[in-house]
């Protein structure tokens, strides 16, 4: 039997002492994976953690490497203030500033000194095992939580409490908005939502709103997501394996050569292979920081999945948890999906110059470059046989007064159109409610989705891009170009605009050192697109043509068609099909990316414009006099 010393001493070692500064507990505070420790320590270990990760999403416990997610939402809150949002540990804050031996908290109280043994976590106080006999038998304090210390310094965690409303003061949610589909308490209703009409008890959500089929493909889309992100995080490593590989046989072959040359080429040799050390060095940090972060990604969907979607039920009738699973899923799921994922591939070539084989008095002995690529990845739910796929009319609508040039999906329920006869622009949700007007210096033309946080709106009239806060949809900054900008398309750091009679491509777009790259005359060219390889998609309306150039401005393909008329907006997928307008044609081409004929869709009437919600084949399409209709791509 373990004596009251032996016990004492457990706790000076188990308890008392932070697993990361050895030294008693400041502050303490617990992880969901139930370990403790200091504020400040913590605080120190996630920012080093997350000096990678763009943006942070977690970071790997100090003494179990469980990964933990980032308190809150995506970017909710910085890595500086992740530590102070997890709950402080009363027990250890308790016992740790005391002196030994501690005693029984209610015993001191009446003058008495017994050791005390457990902790109450209801009270947050000591007990002796006398007082926890009369803590269970007394009625007020019968059901609480009295555990040992051995017990209690776990601190487990508590179950993710999907009822509370997290903005409100942890208010119980009860109804569900069917505008936004988001779960209310009676604050959010007359506050986030008071322009709302449309709501419902929790208890009684139909599967219109959240059904079987929808919890089947949120756990298809998650689990397709978690088997991508895998694929690049493997991709990457494989990638920095084969940077050793090339080195390696790069540094033999010179070493061959060199053997036989005098003291001053072996001296250059060395020069070299320092050089080419530095850049292997150098692209796998780029490499182990993507996978860093990409890690963190899946991690992050790989946690939030088991928290929320392992035991839901896929009946019929669903449990109020099994909605709020969902809908929280859903949450972190659409959030996380509208990052922008990219598969980096560096590769170090080398060339040996056939002077180095004659000559001894060389200024360099090779060439050497690392070609670097960061491919956009798109993180489809399933994979469209267009041509028998159902064109889904997901909802249609008219704005008034309002004269459609463009427009993009800020979410899933949410759309930004730009009304160039009334320099603005308007929030509205997919059901025509009108939810924010913003007023611009000039008449929009073109707009496009650019990073995860920002809109880019064209006002030809003023030679400007305007660049707002996809959040807030407040202008951050005017950009001025040196061309008529009408179409926009972004990728990275790099800018396409259609300028009426040519394609200019800018690099650093938004930068001071924006600079020109490229120019290609084209005559009647208002809409352009960048493919995912880099390829400039462009129309000439007057030609009632679409062509594609690569980055060196050499013309790929063109394409054209006896019922396409009028080109007018295009856009293209995540496999880089091209989708493009004909606006007296009534319809709608899908184009391959080498440049052939897949699918006419009919159902349009003048379209003007076409944007994908990133990630999805749901599309909207505006159309003459402030119709939009959004529509969505399924197999049969």
């Amino acid at each position: 039997m373990a004596t009251a010393s032996d016990e004492d001493s457990c706790l000076t070692t188990d308890v008392m002492l932070c697993s990361i500064c050895l030294e008693q507990y400041k502050r303490p505070v617990s992880l969901p994976c139930s370990h403790s420790f200091c504020l400040t320590c913590l605080s120190t270990h996630i920012i080093t953690a997350c000096v990678n990760c763009d943006p942070p999403l977690g970071f790997p416990c100090p003494l179990c490497r469980k990964f933990i997610p980032a308190p809150g939402k995506i970017k909710e809150y910085s890595v500086d203030q992740w530590a102070k949002l997890f709950p402080e540990n009363k027990f250890l804050a308790s016992v740790a500033v005391g002196t030994k031996p501690i005693y029984c908290k209610p015993c001191q109280e009446d003058e008495e000194e017994s050791k005390a043994s457990s902790w109450c976590r209801d009270c947050s106080e000591v007990l002796c095992d006398d007082c926890v006999k009369c803590h269970k038998k007394f009625r007020p304090t019968r059901s609480h939580v009295v555990v040992t210390f051995t017990e209690c310094s776990a601190n487990f965690p508590e179950p993710v409490d999907l009822h509370k409303c997290a903005a409100h003061d942890d208010r119980k949610l009860e109804l569900i908005c069917k505008e936004h589909i988001v779960p209310c308490c009676s604050i959010c209703v007359i506050k986030e939502h008071v322009g709302c009409k449309q709501f419902c008890q929790l208890k009684d959500v139909d599967e219109n709103i959240v059904g079987p089929n929808n919890i089947r493909n949120l756990q298809t889309g998650v689990e397709t997501m978690c088997l991508n992100l895998q694929k690049i995080i493997t991709d990457e490593k494989n990638n920095m394996n084969s940077l050793d590989d090339t080195s390696d046989a790069f540094a033999k072959e010179l070493s061959e050569i060199t053997t036989a040359i005098i003291d001053n080429v072996k001296m250059l040799k060395e020069k070299h292979l320092n050089e080419l050390a530095k850049l292997t060095k150098e692209s796998k940090s780029k490499l182990e920081k993507s996978v860093q972060s990409t890690e963190h990604r899946l991690l992050y969907l790989q946690y939030w999945r088991e928290q929320l979607l392992t035991n839901m039920s896929t009946e019929t009738n669903l449990k109020t948890y099994d909605v709020l699973s969902y809908i929280k899923m859903k949450d972190f799921y659409e959030n996380i999906r509208r990052l922008n994922y990219s598969k980096l591939e560096i590769s170090i070539q080398t060339e040996i110059f056939d002077s180095v084989r004659k000559l001894t008095s060389l200024s360099c002995l090779a060439k050497t470059t690392v070609c670097e690529n960061s491919n956009r990845q798109a993180f489809d739910l399933r994979k469209i046989d267009f041509k028998s796929a159902d064109v889904v009319n997901i909802s249609e609508f008219k704005i008034e007064n309002c004269d459609i040039t463009d427009g993009v999906f800020l979410s899933l329920n949410k759309l930004l159109v730009a009304d160039g006869t009334n320099k603005r622009c308007v929030l509205c949700n997919t059901n025509g409610v009108i939810l924010q007007e913003i007023a611009l210096p000039g008449s929009p033309w073109g707009m496009c989705v650019h990073g995860e946080n920002e809109v880019l709106v064209t006002l030809p009239d003023n030679k400007k891009v305007v660049v707002l806060d996809a959040n807030s949809l407040e202008t951050k900054q005017s950009v001025p170009v040196d061309c008529g900008c009408r179409g926009i398309s972004t990728s990275g750091n790099t800018a396409v605009i259609g300028a009426n009679d040519s394609v200019v491509m800018f690099d650093n777009f938004l930068d001071e050192t924006i600079c020109k790259t490229l120019t290609i005359n084209t005559g009647s060219t208002d809409d352009v697109a960048l493919g995912g390889d880099g390829n400039i998609i462009f129309i000439n309306y007057s030609e009632n043509v679409l062509k594609t150039f690569d980055k060196s401005g050499k013309m790929l393909f063109k394409y054209s068609h006896e019922e396409l008329k009028n080109l007018y907006g295009l856009t293209v997928d995540g496999h880089g099909n091209i989708f493009v307008n004909g606006c007296n044609s009534n319809n709608i081409h899908i184009v391959s990316n080498d440049g052939k004929a897949v699918r006419i869709l009919k159902g349009v009437q003048g379209p003007k414009c076409i944007k994908f919600l990133r990630g999805t084949y749901r599309f909207l399409v505006g159309e003459a006099r402030g119709r939009v209709k959004v529509f969505e791509l399924q197999n049969s």
